[in-house]
């Protein structure tokens, strides 16, 4: 007899940091799907397998995790999809201005200031980054430290809303073009910043750790206070 799929179905109907944050991760690696037969799912998609078991559990899901495999590059990883089928939620995602095809259309939703680090940590945990490596100054001949966090989209207006809602936070910043689409990047003392309001009070089951711990790696090189 196969087993009765289910999951929290009141999840995303009430703000929380754990909602903020796997309804960012949402926007930024997941998507809104209907087949031809009209049944309705959402889904999460990432190549960090840690993180999707993490929104498995925090969803109260007993979904199966399937597996995308991308042979056509070697240097693509495969991807791991968490799909869970549901009309009402479905429906529900449309408050937020989540559509079908969203990467093109989608804006920056309405999200209370309290729960504001933990969206942008989960939109970060998919489509962010953070980078930190030597590289040489030729103009000065030595080596510097290269320290960035970025956040990219395919919808320029959704980055930009980022961008507002981040401007009590950081003092610098730029949007820009880059292939296929936006990028939205913070240097050094803005990455500060933006550790300190993403990683607010986090739980150990929001947060990507190979992340985290670049931020870490960061901190202690640089003798930066978070």
């Amino acid at each position: 007899m196969p087993v009765l799929k289910t999951f929290n179905r009141d999840f995303f109907k009430t703000w929380s940091s754990k909602m903020a944050y796997v309804l960012g991760f949402l926007f930024a690696d997941g998507y809104l799907q209907r087949n031809k037969r009209g049944s309705s799912y959402f889904c999460f998609i990432s190549t960090d397998r840690e993180i999707i078991e993490k929104i498995k559990v925090i969803l109260g899901s007993n979904h199966k995790i399937g597996v995308k495999i991308r042979e056509a590059n070697p240097k693509w990883k495969d991807a791991y999809i968490l799909q869970i089928g549901s009309k009402d939620i479905f429906n529900d995602f449309r408050r937020f201005g989540l559509t079908k095809n969203k990467s093109l259309t989608m804006r920056f939703p309405e999200i209370p200031k309290q729960y504001l680090g933990d969206f942008v940590r989960g939109y970060f945990d998919g489509d962010g980054g953070v980078h930190f490596a030597k590289y040489w100054r030729k103009d000065r001949n030595k080596w510097k430290w290269h320290f960035v966090t970025h956040f990219t989209s395919a919808s320029k207006e959704f980055l930009a809303g980022l961008y507002s809602n981040l401007e009590s936070y950081v003092k610098g910043g730029r949007l820009g073009d880059k292939n296929r689409g936006y990028s939205l990047v913070f240097s050094r003392y803005d990455s500060v910043a933006l550790f300190n309001l993403m990683y607010n009070n986090i739980s150990s089951d929001t947060f990507l750790e190979r992340k985290y711990n670049v931020f870490q790696e960061a901190f202690k090189t640089l003798k930066l206070r978070a």
